[in-house]
């Protein structure tokens, strides 16, 4: 039996998009808002549990999705009025026959990312992971890209660090949507191509 990213309850999209910014937020809270972890649950003591572990793995990935639900909200407007709109306009006539593609063949669906992405998912399962790479990259550095700005509160940093902070943050954001986009384009891409054998 092969094992695929998706037979994991904690695949590369969970462990990229929610544990690890969860983790961030989990690991710097108390110290930005002054409160002490009981020893039980703390994982940096010399004798920590599974159970400190788990509990902490558990909680940054429940924060992970408050993170991720925050950013969307936020950031992805921002995504769709910049990076999107001005790619979408360098790759008009491909946009076009890719989507206008995608409603002939599933005239079903309205939304044509998602509708060619479940095709591709159904016909192509060797591919996702490919897909799933960038999805979860791009939703890695969306939260990456908040995060640190949340970071540029933690005391008695810098102002070094501070505008290290935000420049990470600027180029957070900038790898979020060109991984967002490329998600896109290969999505398009591979519709087409898996039409046409």
């Amino acid at each position: 039996m092969i094992l695929k990213p998706g037979d994991l309850f904690f695949g590369l999209m969970e462990f990229l998009a929610f544990i690890i910014p969860g983790f961030i937020l989990c690991a710097t809270l108390p110290a930005i808002v002054g409160f002490s972890v009981p020893d039980f649950l703390n994982i940096v003591v010399n004798d920590v549990t599974a159970f400190a572990w788990f509990f902490f793995v558990m909680i940054s990935y429940i924060s992970g999705h408050f993170i991720h639900h925050i950013c969307a909200m936020t950031l992805n407007p921002i995504y769709e009025v910049s990076y999107l709109k001005w790619k979408l306009k360098k790759h008009k006539s491909f946009i076009s026959k890719s989507e206008a593609t995608i409603e002939e063949k599933l005239s079903l669906q309205t939304d044509q990312l998602k509708a060619a992405e479940a095709y591709l998912k159904m016909n192509n399962p060797t591919i996702v992971p490919e897909l799933e790479k960038h999805e979860a990259n791009s939703k890695l550095f969306r939260s990456l890209c908040l995060l640190c700005v949340y970071l540029c509160f933690f005391p008695c940093l810098n102002w070094t660090v501070i505008i290290s902070l935000i420049i990470i943050s600027v180029l957070s954001f900038t790898k979020y949507a060109n991984q967002r986009w490329t998600h896109r384009y290969l999505v398009y891409q591979y519709f087409l191509i898996s039409i046409e054998k």
